[in-house]
């Protein structure tokens, strides 16, 4: 088997092989087209910005009939990005525009970056565009061999390597998220990344799994400081977190934060088993907030109650799967299951946290800094979550109205001058305009309130 090394070809000269069909896939081994509009998009604007190419791979072949001989390339690597460069330069599609506030989300720079090729079609390019693509040069292995084996083995070993995670790809990214991740979540094959004791200690998973979760356990802690939600933190949002803070400062408020959490949660799981990935999240935020309502203590408890809500959530899954009742049946129905379905939706994570909060919190009995009538900011925000941003006073009254997190206000439901404890399970969540103010009011709400309570501990209840 020969190879020769092109080094002279330019993406024009792939245009032109193609449009004579003289590149051609070998259906026998290639998968088909897969990448979808926007991966194309990227790589025609990553020509654009002078990024390198990957070679490609071309199997040199000749078929001969009598006195005619045809010569032309099977595409052993390359042919989605073929694809790519044929399709934008026969005009099948517009770029994507940095400067666009829909559709896919640029980094910073590149917004702020000059880009005239950005929402344009290859027609709608100037002259001095189009030539920048085409006269784009790019390496070209050529293979010459009558014998298909090495062709098929040389496939298999360009294909058929560990392919990289969605992680490992947003290692290489540019930008300060990245390195902050990195940091953090750890690499140790670089010296200078070796990551906080908690995620290579304490956390489940392979490195790039923690890397990963380093990065969705931030992007809850940043939207719940900023815009009191929780965020979806599938793959796509977090490549869209890591492309719009590309300029994140590492030494903000919420960067040193965050490691300041992780080195507390550190310290209260050394020693102790590993924790799952979906607990990590929900311990962040929990203890975001009893650093600063709660006082010391609670620390020396964190990891064995920790373990009790981990033993009760077992019990409660294999009652389920057993189709047994149990009595911490609310450990599957509104966290266990939620593991499993849709784990990385915001909306799912919202109602496991709400319900992990009450319970640490039933768990923990951590004393209050303050210890007059008020809720915390933690009891607050796990009530504001748990009655779904719904104000309970006008669903009493037939409408749902969401209360957004500036109107809210949390009710006794027992006033505390009767007594009533300020604690979840006394809280609801009103408008601050609806919060019963009258004794006929209070005793109205709190009727009602008993009254719902009554009808969930009865099976059936709501059936008629």
């Amino acid at each position: 088997m020969q190879i020769n090394i092109k080094q002279d070809w330019t993406v024009g000269r792939l245009v032109r092989l193609q449009r004579k069909q003289i590149l051609r896939v070998n259906h026998e081994y290639q998968r088909g087209l897969r990448w979808t509009q926007v991966q194309k998009c990227m790589f025609i604007d990553s020509i654009f910005r002078g990024y390198s190419i990957p070679a490609f791979y071309f199997h040199l072949k000749e078929t001969s009939d009598e006195d005619i001989t045809n010569t032309f390339y099977d595409v052993v690597d390359g042919q989605q990005r073929i694809d790519a460069i044929y399709s934008y330069c026969e005009g099948a599609f517009s770029l994507l525009d940095p400067s666009s506030e829909t559709g896919f989300k640029f980094p910073n720079f590149a917004k702020d970056s000059v880009c005239p090729w950005g929402g344009k079609r290859f027609d709608d390019l100037t002259e001095d565009l189009k030539k920048s693509l085409k006269s784009q040069n790019i390496v070209v292995y050529e293979i010459v061999t009558n014998d298909e084996n090495p062709i098929r083995d040389l496939f298999i070993r360009l294909q058929g390597g560990t392919p990289l995670t969605p992680q490992d790809k947003r290692d290489s990214w540019p930008g300060n998220f990245t390195e902050f991740v990195l940091r953090i979540g750890g690499k140790k094959e670089v010296d200078k990344w070796p990551g906080l004791p908690l995620f290579r200690e304490n956390i489940t998973g392979n490195e790039s799994r923690r890397r990963q979760l380093t990065a969705q356990s931030f992007m809850l802690f940043w939207t719940m400081k900023k815009e009191k939600k929780f965020c979806d933190i599938q793959s796509a949002n977090i490549d869209e977190f890591y492309h719009s803070h590309i300029g994140f400062d590492v030494r903000s408020d919420e960067a040193r934060r965050f490691e300041t959490i992780c080195q507390k949660l550190y310290s209260v799981l050394s020693g102790k088993p590993k924790i799952t990935g979906h607990y990590l999240i929900h311990l962040v935020l929990l203890i975001d907030s009893l650093l600063d309502e709660y006082a010391a203590g609670w620390e020396n408890q964190l990891a064995s109650k920790l373990n009790e809500f981990e033993a009760r959530r077992r019990k409660a899954t294999e009652a389920n799967r057993n189709r047994r009742t149990s009595e911490y049946e609310k450990y599957y129905t509104e966290y266990g299951q939620w593991t499993q379905t849709r784990s990385d939706s915001g909306t799912t994570i919202r109602r496991r946290h709400a319900f992990f909060v009450q319970e640490m919190l039933m768990l923990l009995s951590p004393k209050k800094l303050d210890s007059q009538r008020a809720f915390t900011e933690l009891q607050r925000s796990t009530v504001f979550f748990r009655d779904l941003e719904v104000c309970q006073w006008c669903r009493m009254n037939g409408h749902s109205e969401r209360v957004s997190w500036e109107e809210a206000e949390i009710h006794h439901v027992i006033p505390h001058s009767e007594g009533g404890p300020t604690n979840l399970d006394n809280a609801v969540l009103v408008h601050r305009k609806c919060h019963p103010k009258s004794a006929a009011d209070v005793k109205k709400f709190c009727d009602w309130r008993k009254e719902e309570d009554r009808k969930v501990s009865i099976p059936g209840a709501h059936d008629s």
